[in-house]
């Protein structure tokens, strides 16, 4: 094989599809980016056997073949090369890399594998694909996935949640300690299809390469799903299991409400983390019609609090909070208020922007 092409754009889909290969083994073929060249085109493939990547760019071809190379060492070679017209041809088991101009006389050599012992990437019949618009949907994976579970034990929690509902697209994420949830509605049509857990992996990727403009496509076949932005297609295994039912989770019919800014409430947490148990994390807001207090307390160090406005016409309440858990929670809140509801101190909170929003968070608080 042989080609040339712009350095800064081979550079750019190889280090996407680093971010699909084994890294751990690089003896092994899927630590390897597949690279062939046909015609003006050069298709890239990476893959760790749960997720691929594929994509396209535009090549000058000398020589038609295809072979496959260690990604990371070629990710490290393509940033040092200079900018410009870079020729890549293999022969003998050597991809042997040179810019077109240069002072420099660079001549690099990789080992490579063969192409044919590269895995096969499934593809998805194209009648399977919808539309959404990536700033939309892109917001609504920022509002949840923060929320999934790190523990592999229960596994069907450690992605994201989607499914169609009343024509509005939902995606939900737990832990079993805090819940993220967000339902939208779109100009696009959203076909029927079986409610899916999508790999937290896939997900960051699919944020990774979009601009945040346009529209991408979507499509789920089988135990698989896709995504098309551009010139690039990324896929992954969908994780399997029963999701809880996290309607229940939700709190109805909630007797209490605190109305507070969030930048009030965050720069609080903020501060007041500072001292508390690090084992624990355990963080204090008791809610109060004259303000609302977060304090910590660190057996070690000492203690603080801080006293931040609110409106509020219920019970004082004392309730903790694993910090970790409720500053995140807060971040996410996109908006001047927010409003703290709920029954009693020891049940589910639910932390919503103010004005509503189509998202909402519940957290559990800790016990005593």
């Amino acid at each position: 094989m042989k080609f040339i092409c712009q350095c800064q754009t081979l550079r750019q889909e190889i280090e996407y599809a680093m971010g699909f290969s084994t890294q751990k083994n690089s003896l092994s073929i899927t630590s390897n980016v597949y690279l062939e060249n046909s015609g003006d085109l050069l298709t890239i493939k990476a893959t760790d056997l749960k997720m691929s990547f594929v994509s396209t760019i535009d090549v000058k071809t000398v020589v038609p073949g295809s072979t496959s190379v260690f990604c990371e060492k070629l990710v490290a070679v393509m940033k040092n090369l200079p900018e410009g017209d870079i020729e890549i041809s293999e022969e003998g088991g050597k991809l042997t890399i040179r810019p077109v101009e240069s002072d420099n006389n660079i001549n690099i050599n990789l080992k490579t594998m063969d192409a044919s012992k590269y895995p096969e990437i499934q593809g998805c019949s194209e009648n399977l694909y919808f539309s959404l618009p990536q700033k939309d949907y892109i917001e609504m994976v920022d509002k949840t996935s923060f929320a999934v579970s790190e523990d592999n034990t229960r596994y069907f929690l450690t992605g994201v949640y989607m499914e169609k509902k009343d024509e509005k697209l939902d995606l939900v994420a737990t832990d079993g300690r805090r819940l993220a949830f967000i339902s939208r509605s779109f100009e696009q049509e959203i076909p029927s299809f079986s409610p899916v857990i999508i790999p937290v992996k896939f997900l960051q990727a699919l944020k990774s390469i979009s601009s945040g403009e346009g529209v991408f496509s979507l499509a789920m076949d089988g135990d698989s799903i896709f995504s098309k932005i551009g010139n690039r297609t990324i896929s992954s295994t969908l994780i399997s299991g029963n999701y809880p039912n996290y309607e229940r989770v939700i709190p109805k019919n909630l007797s209490y409400t605190c109305k507070m800014r969030v930048s009030d409430l965050e720069k609080a947490i903020t501060l007041n983390s500072v001292l508390i148990e690090s084992k624990s994390k355990r963080i204090f807001v008791d809610l109060n019609t004259e303000g609302v207090m977060i304090s910590g307390e660190d057996t070690d160090f000492g203690d603080s609090k801080q006293i931040i406005p609110c409106e509020y016409d219920g019970p004082t309440a004392k309730i903790s909070f694993n910090c970790s858990l409720l500053l995140p929670t807060v971040k996410k809140i996109e908006s001047e208020f927010l409003k703290i509801s709920y029954n009693t101190p020891t049940a589910a909170m639910v932390f919503t922007p103010e004005p509503e929003k189509d998202y909402i968070f519940v957290l559990m608080p800790m016990q005593s």
